[in-house]
């Protein structure tokens, strides 16, 4: 059985594993080495696991713990080749790092084939990902993006499992205490997917085949647990949960494995 590791979710940090204790890639390391050492040991996968590190964006909450676990791993990076450049300018990685651009490319390591495409974030460079298993299994992580783009779209659709953003409420957004521009760059095509927009999303991946979804990047401040899945399930009908389709809601930290 396939496995995906969502160990942290949300605008504080990001990391997720692909795979299992024998194999597998981390994509994003946004939180301290030491908490990313502490939800691999939890879940008996050991560093010798990890075939490669993939990024998504430069962002902190997706490179926070990037150098000090490259520094103290020898595992390569992979990522866009301007995200690579701007974490060396930014001297965000060690000076020993192997890194590797990924760029329209398809990466195989240990019997994964790893995709990236190209998401719309505030950002210079941006990217989901596609993960093919040794059997088989094919699920994409699909985050930070203002709008589900038709090559977003072709990269994930037919996935088995999709990690798709949940960001925000509406309302919740609307009525909170950010400040008018944070508030319309978060709700623009270049900032992150709302309930709503991630549930039309959903309709469309199950209705080509997917059966396992995970929300993820859930604001804290803009969103519940509960409004997320409610808004997901609402969307999914006349599907039902648990007959039709898994739904797992990605925690802010303390993800378990969901299997697939």
């Amino acid at each position: 059985m396939a496995r995906i590791y969502p160990f942290f979710s949300s605008s504080k940090g990001n990391c997720t594993y692909f795979g299992d204790s024998s194999a597998g890639i981390l994509i994003d390391c946004g939180v301290t080495c030491k908490r990313l050492c502490m939800a691999l040991e939890e879940s008996q996968i050991p560093y010798e696991a990890i075939k490669g590190v993939f990024v998504t964006h430069t962002h902190s909450d997706h490179v926070k713990g990037l150098k000090v676990f490259l520094k103290k791993h020898d595992i390569p990076l992979y990522a866009q080749k301007q995200n690579i450049e701007i974490l060396q300018n930014e001297n965000k990685l060690p000076e020993n790092a192997r890194c590797f651009a990924i760029d329209g490319e398809t990466t195989e390591l240990e019997g994964f084939s790893v995709t990236s495409f190209v998401t719309p974030h505030d950002t210079p460079a941006s990217c989901g990902y596609r993960v093919c298993y040794p059997d088989g299994k094919v699920a994409a992580l699909c985050t930070d993006l203002g709008e589900v783009t038709p090559t977003v779209w072709q990269s994930i659709v037919g996935a088995d499992l999709v990690l798709l953003e949940s960001n925000y409420d509406k309302e919740m957004l609307k009525g909170g205490s950010y400040p008018y521009e944070l508030k319309q760059r978060i709700s623009s095509n270049h900032g992150h997917l709302s309930n709503e927009d991630c549930g039309r999303g959903l309709v469309k991946l199950a209705q080509n085949g997917t059966a396992n979804f995970v929300l993820g990047h859930l604001s804290e401040e803009n969103n519940t647990p509960n409004q997320a899945r409610s808004a997901a399930v609402s969307s999914l009908l006349p599907l039902v949960e648990k007959r039709d389709y898994s739904l797992y809601i990605a925690p802010p930290s303390g993800g378990r494995a969901v299997i697939f």
